[in-house]
């Protein structure tokens, strides 16, 4: 189902206003820097590391006497069998291992945000923000979670206990003995998984949540490595990457150049980025190819008017190809833009437009490079409004420009300087 979204101001970028007030909102919030909660969170382990699960207990495997029949000592085994793997799950190892690894993430996650950061990732304020109440949360329900887990640990040491006790009468079963203390097995079972579902309740969510984050930081790094990959690709002034998706640029009905669809906080670009065939064996078999990489789109998002999210062909709702489709504004080098995302939901694209057209994506800014905003913002708005050179008139300029292109005479303008 396709989804339309329009500009209300179709070819015009953000106002002044609109981005000091997220750059403000942004200020206010003054986070604490990721590294900073992470080593707190580390000294907080060391202090009161996690309990290690209870050691193994040895399971005395009873024989059946040999006038047993074949079926029977079958059963009786199958019953043991069973009962030495409930007893390695009553140690809810991967419990106490799943609690040792919200730690590790909550003191690992930070450091790798840093690092993206360092890289250029300057949207990261959500990522921190999410991390910080997840430690927040996290100081909370662990607590819950040990004690829960020692009692738990203790309750059902206590059945084990009980279960065994059954077990080892198998040796002089019979029949009907071997029913009861097979249901006595399957009872404890249902028991021992009650119990992990109880304890999984207690951090499921945070757990969820940082795989998450996780997964973002991974496609925040890819997205880096792929802009650094580029010849022509150069971020301008305060600019920051967002998004970057392997696409079909539909050129030609629905067939065109493949690459990389980028998304900053101030333009869009597409670059191909494939291997092409040259020349053909017999007309049908490739005998030569060249790598292509020519950046193909870049387009200021204030100039895009018109952003619609849809999923086409598939069957019973799957192997969907999502498309986002674009309409740009007169200014724009093309009209319009059609492409088949890989990988990623359009919608998603659609809505990160939305951010940054309405300035919200700079609330997103890490502290350190609100400055850089700021001052861009300045440089933006200090360009004369007629060419010095013909008198023609200048149109506003987009944050991140610091030098125009005069499109009459051809004069390179400045921004008019503070004493001017």
């Amino acid at each position: 189902m396709a989804d339309e979204r329009k500009k209300p101001q179709s070819g015009r970028h953000r106002t002044g206003s609109s981005i000091g007030a997220a750059v403000r909102r942004a200020s206010l919030k003054r986070r604490v820097r990721p590294s900073a909660r992470a080593r707190a969170r580390k000294e907080a382990i060391n202090k009161r590391p996690m309990p290690k699960p209870p050691a193994r207990r040895p399971v005395k495997r009873t024989s059946a006497k040999a006038s047993v029949s074949p079926e029977l000592a079958a059963q009786i085994s199958r019953v043991q069998d069973k009962f030495e793997r409930l007893e390695a799950q009553a140690q809810l190892e991967d419990i106490f291992s799943a609690v040792g690894e919200i730690d590790n993430k909550l003191t690992k996650l930070p450091f790798d945000l840093e690092a993206l950061r360092d890289r250029g990732y300057v949207h990261s304020g959500q990522l921190e923000d999410k991390l910080e109440a997840l430690d927040d949360k996290w100081d909370e329900v662990r607590p819950h979670v040990e004690k829960a887990l020692a009692e738990q640990v203790e309750r059902l040491d206590r059945e084990l206990d009980q279960t065994e006790r059954q077990v080892n009468r198998l040796g002089n079963a019979n029949a009907a003995l071997v029913k009861t203390v097979d249901s006595a097995v399957d009872s404890l079972g249902s028991r021992i998984t009650a119990a992990r579902r109880a304890l999984d309740g207690l951090y499921d969510g945070i757990q969820s949540e940082l795989y998450k984050i996780e997964y973002s930081l991974g496609q925040v790094g890819k997205m880096l490595d792929l802009m650094a990959g580029s010849q022509e690709i150069r971020l301008q002034e305060a600019e920051g990457p967002l998004l970057a998706v392997k696409a079909e640029w539909h050129q030609d009905g629905e067939e065109g150049p493949k690459g990389y669809l980028f998304l900053t906080d101030q333009r869009l670009l597409f670059e191909q980025r494939e291997e092409v065939v040259t020349k053909k064996r017999f007309g049908l078999f490739k005998a030569e190819s060249e790598m292509v990489q020519k950046l193909h789109i870049v387009v200021q998002v204030h100039e895009i008017d018109q952003v619609v999210h849809k999923e086409e062909g598939g069957f019973l709702g799957m192997g969907k190809d999502d498309i986002l489709e674009l309409v740009f504004a007169a200014t724009a080098a093309l009209s319009r833009a059609r492409f088949h995302l890989d990988g990623q939901d359009s919608e998603d694209w659609a809505a990160m437009i939305n951010r940054v057209q309405s300035g919200e994506i700079d609330g997103d800014r890490s502290d350190e490079y609100l400055e850089e905003l700021e001052a861009a913002q300045i440089t933006s708005a200090s360009f004369p409004a007629q060419c010095p050179s013909c008198y023609a008139a200048i149109p506003q300029q987009p944050r991140g420009v610091t030098s125009y292109t005069c499109e009459f005479c051809g004069a390179a303008v400045q921004p008019l300087s503070g004493e001017a």
